[in-house]
């Protein structure tokens, strides 16, 4: 058994998938095995996965879509085929320092045994190509590492991290599948939920920001579906009750609008959040979020990308294997 599952989704990655197995390669720590998802990727990253089994001396499982699928379904497929202690995940167009990994797992071992469970595990620094905290803003960045409660990283995280999770915590836990992209939040938030983390100013990943066509959100409203479960899996009653007045009325505005691009009906919507179903008077704002919807169909910034998440779901073939 590995310490250290590495979980990367790929999709049209091919050029920079190679820095990244290259930084793997160069680390101290060697307990690790990659697994590698291929989300129906039309570049040649096929072919670049494959050429690493002759370069690497870790195991690779390769799980490859035959049509894109989402980064949440090829996150799941990539957890359950973890058999490491730890699972890290590292997006394709990053790559880790070379003492990354034995830097994590050093720290995990200052947890005492009896408390392991009780912490997610380690949370650390990224920065970008430009030497840019990706992680902290440049007022929060603790001078040390610190054991704090998941739930109030918030004081002091702002962005991406890498998170050493201890894999216990995520075997049988799955992202929701609902769309091409649904924030990682959504879960992690839930399963972290009043548990610890060591948090740490340590770099120990470097994040590639030029890349095109990133899978995230974009100017374009796109995975509108995605973003609709992503707020009624995250804000609960107690978490609404304590926003400020006017972010109360503008995430009800962006739920509805989220839910009126992805296809999702009144009535859904409102069994599906629990702040609506304790709150029917917010119906109020559904016709405001209606004209919403109405310019933003008519200034082109809608990209339903539910529709062809559904299709390819459909038809997608998924093969594992070895390499």
């Amino acid at each position: 058994m590995p310490k250290i599952s590495i979980l990367t989704p790929t999709y049209n990655r091919a050029e920079f998938l190679p820095k990244l197995a290259d930084s793997l390669q160069k680390q101290s720590f060697k307990d690790i095995e990659w697994i590698i998802g291929n989300d129906g990727s039309n570049d040649n990253s096929d072919e670049v996965i494959r050429s690493f089994a002759e370069i690497v001396q870790f195991p690779i499982i390769y799980i490859n879509s035959s049509h894109r699928v989402g980064k949440s379904k090829i996150d799941n497929l990539l957890i359950k085929e973890s058999k490491g202690e730890y699972i890290l995940w590292c997006d394709s167009d990053d790559y880790f320092v070379d003492d990354a990994l034995e830097f994590l797992v050093n720290e995990v071992k200052k947890i005492p045994e009896s408390e392991k469970k009780l912490y997610t595990g380690v949370l650390a620094q990224n920065i970008d190509t430009k030497g840019k905290s990706q992680t902290f803003s440049h007022n929060a960045i603790p001078q040390k590492s610190i054991h704090v409660l998941y739930d109030s990283i918030g004081q002091y995280v702002i962005g991406d991290g890498t998170n050493l999770v201890l894999s216990e915590h995520l075997k049988g836990k799955e992202f929701l599948e609902v769309d091409f992209l649904i924030t990682e939040s959504s879960l992690l938030d839930k399963v972290f939920n009043n548990k610890k983390v060591i948090l740490t100013p340590k770099i120990v990943k470097i994040m590639n920001r030029t890349a095109e066509n990133s899978i995230s959100f974009g100017n374009k409203l796109s995975y509108c579906r995605g973003s609709a479960y992503a707020i009624s899996e995250m804000i609960n009653k107690e978490k609404y009750r304590s926003l400020p007045k006017t972010s109360k009325i503008r995430l009800v505005l962006n739920y509805f609008r989220y839910s009126i691009h992805g296809n999702i009906s009144l009535n859904k919507a409102q069994n599906l959040w629990s702040v609506l179903k304790h709150n029917k008077f917010l119906l109020i704002f559904y016709p405001f979020s209606l004209l919403l919807c109405l310019r933003d169909t008519l200034l082109g910034k809608v990209e339903k990308t539910h529709i062809e998440f559904n299709h390819n779901v459909s038809i997608a073939k998924i093969t594992k294997e070895s390499l």
